[in-house]
C-alpha cells in the first residue's frame, strides 16, 4: 500500500512537472497579455503587440485567437511571410471562424502560393475542404466516438438479436464512417506535417550553395513543402512542382 502511495505521488509530480514545463505562464498571466496587447493592437503599436503575443505563445498558452491577432499584427507591419503564417497556425485550431479565414484569402490573393501551374480536379478539392473544416482533434474525437458506438451496436444486436439486416447496415454505416475520418486524418496529418511558409524573398538554387544556378523565386508568403534539410539548406518543393535549394532561414514549418 506504502508502495502504491508512493508511486501515485511520483505521476501526479511528474505530471505537474510536465504541465509547468509546457506552460510557462499562467492562464491568467496569459490573459493579461492578451489583453494588453490588443489595447497595443488598437493604438497602432503593432511591434509590442506582436511581441505580446509570442511571449504568450513562447509561454506554451497558444491558441487560435492569438495566433489569428499576431497575423493580423504583422499585416499591419507588413511583413506578409509572418501574417501567412500565423493565420495557417490559427487554422489548425479555429478552422471555421470567418474572419480568420476571410482574412486568410485576402492575403493569400496578394501573395503569389504558385498553384496556378497545378491543376487540381473537383475530387481532390472536395478532400481538402472536408478535412480543412474540421481541427485534428476533432476527427480523432469523431473517430473514437464512432468506433465506441459501433461497438455497443455489436454487442446490442448480439445480445437483444436484432434482426440481421438493420444490424448490418448499421454496422457498414458506422464503419464507412470511422474509415472516412480515418482516411482523412491521416491525409490533414501528412499534409500538414512538412508544410512551411516563406517568411523572406528568396531564390531557390538546383544545388545547396549560393554558387550553384538559381532555379526559380520563392515569394514571401508563399507556401512550400519541405522535403529535407543539409547543412543551413532546405529541399522544398513549390506548390506547382518545382524543387530547389533555399537557406534554413528562408521559410517556417507551419
Amino acid at each position: 500500500m506504502r508502495n502504491l502511495k508512493f508511486i501515485l505521488f511520483l505521476t501526479m509530480l511528474f505530471v505537474f512537472a510536465a504541465e509547468q514545463g509546457f506552460a510557462q505562464i499562467t492562464e491568467k498571466e496569459a490573459l493579461s497579455k492578451f489583453v494588453s496587447a490588443g489595447m497595443d493592437y488598437k493604438d497602432g503599436k503593432y511591434d509590442e503587440a506582436i511581441a505580446k503575443y509570442n511571449e504568450i505563445i513562447e509561454g506554451g498558452r497558444e491558441s487560435g485567437a492569438v495566433y489569428y491577432n499576431l497575423g493580423n499584427s504583422y499585416f499591419r507591419e507588413v511583413d506578409m511571410g509572418k501574417t501567412v503564417l500565423n493565420y495557417e497556425r490559427a487554422k489548425r485550431l479555429i478552422p471555421r471562424d470567418s474572419d480568420l479565414n476571410f482574412n486568410s484569402r485576402y492575403v493569400s490573393s496578394r501573395t503569389d502560393g504558385y498553384s496556378n501551374g497545378k491543376t487540381t480536379s473537383f475530387l481532390d478539392r472536395a478532400v481538402r475542404s472536408c478535412i480543412e473544416f474540421y481541427t485534428i482533434d476533432e476527427m480523432v474525437m469523431v473517430i473514437l466516438i464512432t468506433v465506441f458506438v459501433l461497438g455497443v451496436i455489436v454487442l446490442l444486436s448480439l445480445y437483444l438479436n436484432w434482426p440481421r439486416p438493420l444490424s448490418q447496415a448499421m454496422t457498414v454505416f458506422l464503419a464507412l464512417i470511422a474509415v472516412v475520418y480515418t482516411t482523412g486524418l491521416v491525409v490533414k496529418v501528412q499534409y500538414a506535417r512538412n508544410l512551411a511558409v516563406v517568411v523572406t524573398t528568396a531564390e531557390s538554387y538546383f544545388e545547396p550553395r549560393t554558387d550553384s544556378t538559381v532555379h526559380f523565386k520563392l515569394s514571401e508568403g508563399a507556401k512550400a513543402r519541405v522535403i529535407r534539410s543539409e547543412l543551413g539548406w532546405v529541399k522544398v518543393e513549390r506548390l506547382d512542382g518545382k524543387v530547389g535549394w533555399v537557406p534554413l532561414d528562408v521559410l517556417e514549418k507551419i
